[in-house]
């Protein structure tokens, strides 16, 4: 059978034809148009999901510019986050069953299991029964950022209470949900952002402390507010410049985990590696939640124990209400999903963009 984006061959078996979102060339928000698409029945290991929510994120951006690691194949589907019903179960299918409420976990090509649209195929292993207490909508917001952050700080940091975490590009949905998970942990947490106005919020959200790039000095900052110790982690989605004075406000032994690049598409990273090294600086300049959820594609195998783990501490933290989504908006139906990424280009958002099908 020819897989292509959970779509078909002519020969292949079809179940019924599905609105997806699809773009068959890269570039700005209007390069994507909602289609009639046949959708393919699933394969072994593999279910079909009525998609309810779906959340929108940096990587759809990027995989819409043509910038992102993976390179579309046209036409392209889109999206990571999702959340949906199960309709119906491939063979060899046991964690999941029909009717179940799942949403989508970041473990698969965007090649292969773009999520965006009515209905998807996608593998058993990607999904993620969330808890009944949570909306569609809710549920599409906070799995790539609370996985991502969970692998990060707990199983790679081994971050305990009362150690301090700062978080840049604090306000993006990634941001957000490391707050949530940080702070769930007990840890103290300073968050960076750009923009004065998201000061609130972020304090709101869970922040201790607030600190302004631009208007702040960043490392003194941080230095100041640890006594001159300097942080235990550093969780960065930025890179570019700032990283390197992020360095110089890190403890010794110390971590800095780069889990993203919004700062460095056109500049250079530069970091210290000599003061790293004499300080025993833990660092992860290219960190990647594959390299525990598994990317089958990128020959990626991940770690199954690991990623129990983070569901079953996710799932607590989301049922105790520890762990609480930060949706920022909520466009509604297919005909809003361009508009959905206009307003994500635009970089006001606090929180999650979302788009309902109901």
């Amino acid at each position: 059978m020819l897989v292509h984006q959970g779509l078909v061959s002519p020969s292949a078996a079809m179940d019924k034809i599905a609105k997806v979102v699809r773009f068959h060339q890269t570039g700005r928000p209007d390069v994507l148009k909602v289609e009639d698409a046949p959708l393919r029945r699933p394969d072994a290991g593999e279910v079909l999901v009525r998609m309810q929510a779906l959340g929108l994120s940096r990587i759809d951006v990027l995989w819409r510019e043509g910038s992102y690691f993976e390179q579309p194949m046209f036409p392209a589907g889109i999206g990571y986050d999702a959340a949906g019903i199960i309709e119906s179960v491939g063979s060899g299918v046991h964690q999941v069953k029909v009717g179940d409420r799942v949403s989508t976990l970041p473990a698969v090509s965007l090649v292969d299991y773009p999520a965006h649209g009515e209905s998807a195929v996608y593998p058993e292993n990607g999904l993620f029964v969330y808890p009944q207490s949570l909306s569609a909508e809710q549920a599409a917001s906070v799995n790539l950022g609370l996985f991502t952050a969970y692998f990060a700080l707990i199983e790679l940091a081994r971050m305990e209470p009362g150690q301090v975490v700062v978080i840049t590009a604090a306000s993006s949905s990634m941001g957000m949900a490391a707050i949530q998970l940080a702070k769930g942990l007990g840890t103290r947490c300073i968050a960076v952002t750009r923009s004065e106005g998201k000061r609130n919020r972020l304090l709101q959200a869970g922040a201790d402390h607030v600190v302004v790039a631009g208007a702040d000095d960043v490392q003194e900052m941080v230095l100041e507010i640890t006594d001159g110790e300097g942080a235990d982690v550093v969780y960065d989605g930025v890179a570019g410049p700032g990283l390197e004075e992020l360095v110089w406000a890190i403890r010794r032994r110390g971590s800095v985990i780069v889990y993203g690049y919004l700062g460095a598409m056109d500049a250079t990273t530069r970091l210290p590696l000599g003061a790293c090294f004499l300080r025993g600086i833990n660092l992860y300049p290219s960190f990647r939640v594959f390299d525990y959820t598994g990317n089958p594609k990128l020959r990626i195998s991940g770690n199954s124990a690991a990623v129990e783990r983070a569901k079953s501490f996710i799932a607590a933290g989301l049922a105790s209400g520890v762990l609480k989504p930060t949706i920022d908006r909520v466009f509604d139906g297919l005909g809003e999903y361009a508009a959905a990424h206009r307003y994500l280009g635009a970089n006001t958002r606090t929180g999650k963009v979302i788009v309902s099908l109901g």
